[in-house]
């Protein structure tokens, strides 16, 4: 069975980008610094995931977890409250 790699791009606030990357490193996730937002504290990760292998499966929606409930805790702070990219979405 031909499994697939599926990128994702994420904005991680500096208060969280430990323990996100503690979640890519402990399950050998391949992802990739695309970019750094000093004004915002925060970077932007593309990450690759393959579906078919469930550690990654559940790091994805545990990434997705902890950016979710991040936004919820700073709603009204954040400058910008989009923490998930799209694929094609360009950064300015």
């Amino acid at each position: 069975m031909e499994q697939t790699t599926l990128t994702k791009r994420y904005k991680i606030p500096q208060d969280v980008l430990m323990d996100i990357l503690r979640i890519l490193f402990a399950n050998t996730i391949k992802h990739k610094i695309e970019g750094i937002r000093e004004k915002e504290n925060s970077i932007l990760l593309a990450v690759n995931f393959t579906d078919k292998v469930p550690k990654h499966t559940q790091a994805k929606e545990n990434i997705e977890n902890i950016l979710t409930d991040y936004s919820h805790y700073m709603k009204g702070l954040l400058e910008d409250g989009t923490l998930f990219m799209d694929e094609d979405e360009e950064d300015d």
